[in-house]
């Protein structure tokens, strides 16, 4: 069988512009490329064709291929990281970043809306909202190892891919799925509308007709404390004193 839209898969790939690598999965790409990240996880990735979690380009690219196809792909702008408009940019007082320092080729997040500051022109800034591969023509190397088909295993991928973070689930009888969302998750700003888009996109892709959320509070493990007397020395000797002031003198 063929890739198509909506499929789970996992493919090895290392991206590239001006014959410079920007990102791989591939741990010795990385180091080579000067790139290395500690923590990363390297490996194949996980990409939900059609889903918008990698360009344009590079999903025609692989629909249609079969698994275990490798090959190169060439995307340009308009279907990679888009055509630079000269228009999205903005002038905004220095105010607006409150105690941060604004330096040039910063990214900054203004409203909402990411940006780099390109320049500073008395107490105003320049943002440019482009994308900082606008206008960039992105190769792909690829090999597509697999094809996942375990229903809570993608899952459990698709929270990774839109929520960065692993939350226990599980699938019930009747096609609902439930969530374990801890509490903590409340903080976050962004999470109200992330649990609908998981949800909404796990129905449709999964099948499934009902998502959960479960809101968990766990108890935190009760500390107890004890004195406890050090040990007896073999043969039951005391144990020596510090030397006092008079002997120290002797």
């Amino acid at each position: 069988m063929t890739v198509k839209d909506g499929d789970f898969i996992r493919v090895d790939y290392t991206e590239s512009v001006d014959g410079r690598v920007i990102s791989t999965t591939n741990r010795d790409v990385a180091m080579k490329s000067d790139i290395y990240e500690e923590g990363i996880e390297y490996g194949p990735a996980l990409i939900i064709v059609g889903s918008g979690d990698v360009v344009a380009g590079f999903k025609e690219e692989m629909i249609g291929k079969e698994i275990g196809a490798s090959g190169t792909a060439e995307v340009p702008p308009a279907k990679a990281y888009g055509v630079r408009d000269p228009e999205d940019v903005e002038l905004i007082p220095l105010t607006k970043f409150k105690k941060e320092r604004p330096e040039i080729g910063m990214r900054v997040s203004v409203d909402g809306k990411m940006g780099t500051l390109t320049r500073i022109i008395g107490r105003k800034a320049r943002v440019d909202y482009n994308h900082v591969l606008a206008d960039k023509v992105v190769k792909y190397d690829y090999t597509i190892v697999e094809r996942i088909e375990d229903r809570l295993e993608k899952l459990e991928g698709l929270i990774r891919i839109f929520a960065k973070i692993d939350l226990k689930t599980k699938i019930l009888d009747g096609d609902v799925a439930e969530i374990e969302s801890p509490w903590e998750m409340s903080y976050y700003r962004e999470w109200p509308m992330m649990r609908r888009g998981i949800a909404e996109m796990a129905m449709r892709l999964l099948d499934l007709q009902e998502v959960r959320y479960i809101e968990s509070h766990k108890a935190a493990p009760a500390v107890t404390t004890q004195l406890v007397s050090p040990p007896a020395k073999a043969g039951g000797a005391d144990e020596p004193s510090a030397p006092s002031a008079e002997d120290q003198s002797q």
